[in-house]
């Protein structure tokens, strides 16, 4: 299948994903490493992140994933949840725009409390 076809079910979701991000002064990116997906990600000492990607090729499935995460004495610290697993767009479209919202105030959540974080990996020092 072609990109545009793994793409195309997103393309319902910009209209919602574009007034959620500009309410909250961020952006949206989208198919990043050439992959179906859309993102806002917002934060500098702690990075959050809504991505909603593609998870199957075959299936045509979505995921809905947040994540919060720091860098810090060469390791990276995370906490992050899938709050929507391998569904089609249709399933969760409707509730998109509450979606975002209750992302949004998780992640701010797990931002201002850092000891919430969890170590993920070292990094590669510079």
């Amino acid at each position: 299948m072609d990109f545009y076809h793994l793409e195309k079910p997103l393309l319902k979701l910009d209209p919602t994903l574009n007034k959620f991000a500009k309410e909250h002064g961020l952006f949206v990116t989208k198919n990043k490493k050439d992959w179906p997906e859309r993102s806002i990600a917002w934060g500098t000492n702690v990075r959050c992140l809504i991505q909603i990607y593609l998870a199957s090729e075959n299936s045509g499935t979505f995921n809905l994933w947040l994540c919060a995460s720091e860098d810090k004495n060469n390791a990276r610290f995370w906490k992050h949840e899938t709050p929507i697993k391998s569904l089609p767009i249709e399933a969760f479209e409707n509730e998109l725009y509450e979606l975002l919202k209750s992302s949004f105030v998780k992640l701010k959540n797990w931002a201002n409390d850092c000891s919430s974080l969890e170590f993920s990996t070292k990094l590669r020092s510079v």
